[in-house]
């Protein structure tokens, strides 16, 4: 008898739910799609119902091609830095604010004028920022104080979900470390910064460990979902968490890239990333004892996507390729032209909503070539700024690559000559938060022994090896990038 793992991919796109068996194959997939709510030009919303609804259909979905009482746990993956607040009952009372709803921005200079930006930032790795779940929450007690008043616990989306499943409030560490409100050091909610802002610790739920089983399927959630009464459920963890794990970032070092619209570089740390300049921020790590450094830029994929675009015509596949292969014909340094990939202002390492694209250095020799290279290696360098601080602190020198951006071939070869070490590639490039959250799923129930076992789940195809002498090459172009921005930053805040 096989026994087998559930996972959900929470999203704010739609929900995947993924069985894997205790080999750790990936045996079934379904999605269920739906969609968020935009308005006020910067608000962002989903009734929770949507959520449950979808974990409800796309489990029966995956759980009709075996038998359910084979599985042994659920786990979720979640969408991150939202804001549901919910009864005693636990009831929604309002709709859950979304990681990108930018309404709280007047919350965030409160926030920022009663603690201060580097007393925050000490202690819970974030810059302080209305993306976070605090200044939603402060942004609910200011305008819709009838539905604070009836708050009795904060959640997030996954969180949500394992409530309707078990009963219990819960949360995990990681997720927990994306709201503004959680202490990195002592891995509990800061009271510190809940009283500054006048909100009760009691409205958070208890954080642990993310492989930590919270309770088990109850009888009515198992009749809507169609999980068997009395399935285990671990706490799981968010999406960027998972992700880290289904890449193989489970142990100290362990670096990796995602790319997808946007990107992000992360390593497995023994503790919270020590940044004066704050280009990165660090959440609490999956795996308990660890923490997550992250950087992130806002238009990777999406700068490729969008000269695809502008420039070949809308077949996004044939135009993607036509890049790679153009941007062979050119040079590393693309003679002399350079590209700022910054089309919705720009994160990490620069922190400027402002920031602007550019393609500088143009003469009457640049050829379209030139201008494919250059959009490659303008995404490289941006997130070898980001990477500088996080490899200086670890041993490994091998860079993991996944997300949609990771199936562009050239790409890996770019970025292996800029980082200057090997680009890994594994098998699945795609499904790394499904494999985090089975993942979590399989140790937190014993069906898995430790987290090596994504060594097994998402094993490496292909090893890409970096040519020294673009290397060195690269390595000062590289300056030149940064002082590029630096030069024309002036002219952007204007």
């Amino acid at each position: 008898m096989k026994r087998y793992v559930l996972a959900h991919d929470l999203g704010t796109s739609g929900n995947k739910a993924t069985l894997f068996d205790e080999q750790g194959a990936l045996v079934e997939s379904r999605v269920t799609p739906y969609n968020m709510e935009v308005f006020n030009s910067n608000w962002a919303e989903q009734d929770p119902s949507i959520w449950w609804n979808a974990v409800c259909s796309s489990s029966r979905e995956v759980l009709s091609t075996i038998n359910p009482k084979d599985v042994v746990a659920v786990s979720f993956s979640g969408q991150m830095m939202g804001c549901l607040p919910v009864d005693r009952e636990g009831k929604p009372l309002h709709n859950a604010l979304l990681y990108c709803d930018q309404r709280s921005t007047e919350e965030e200079q409160e926030f920022i004028q009663s603690l201060g930006f580097d007393r925050i930032y000490q202690i819970t790795g974030h810059r302080p920022s209305a993306s976070y779940s605090l200044t939603k929450l402060l942004w609910i007690k200011k305008h819709r104080p009838e539905v604070y008043e009836k708050t009795y616990k904060v959640l997030q989306a996954k969180d949500y979900m394992n409530f309707l499943l078990t009963g219990e409030y819960a949360t995990d560490y990681n997720d927990a470390s994306g709201t503004n409100a959680f202490d990195l050091a002592s891995l509990d909610w800061s009271q510190v910064i809940l009283d500054a802002m006048g909100v009760p610790a009691s409205l958070f739920p208890k954080a642990y460990p993310s492989s930590t089983k919270i309770g088990e399927v109850h009888r009515r959630a198992s009749e809507e979902t169609g999980i068997p009464e009395g399935t285990a459920v671990i706490v799981g963890a968010g999406d960027g968490g998972c992700a880290s794990l289904g890449a193989g970032s489970v142990s100290f070092g362990k670096p990796y890239m995602y790319m997808g619209s946007s990107s992000w570089v992360s390593i497995a740390s023994k503790h919270p990333l020590s940044d004066p300049e704050k280009i990165g921020f660090t959440w609490a790590h999956p795996v308990a004892g660890l923490y997550q450094p992250c950087a992130t830029m806002q238009t990777a994929g999406g700068s490729l996507s969008w000269f695809a675009k502008t420039y070949l015509g809308n077949d996004k596949g044939k135009t993607l390729d036509s890049i790679n292969s153009m941007a062979q014909e050119s040079v590393p340094g693309a003679n002399g032209l350079t590209f700022l990939p910054y089309l919705l202002g720009e994160r990490s390492p620069w922190w400027n909503t402002k920031a602007k694209g550019a393609f500088v250095g143009m003469d009457i020799s640049t050829t379209f070539p030139d201008h494919c290279r250059a959009l490659l290696e303008g995404v490289a360098m941006n997130q070898k700024l980001n990477f500088a601080g996080m490899l200086s602190e670890i041993p490994d020198r091998r860079v993991m690559f996944i997300g949609g951006g990771a199936l562009n071939t050239f790409l890996r070869q770019v970025l292996s000559d800029v980082f200057g070490c090997e680009i890994v590639v594994p098998q699945f490039l795609t499904e790394a938060t499904s494999m985090g959250a089975a993942l979590l799923g399989g140790v937190g129930c014993g069906l898995y022994e430790d987290f090596s076992m994504i060594e097994v789940m998402n094993p490496i195809k292909e090893v890409v090896t970096p040519n020294k002498e673009n290397t060195a090459y690269y390595e000062d172009l590289t300056g030149t990038f940064a002082d590029l921005y630096r030069s024309l930053e002036p002219w952007f805040n204007r």
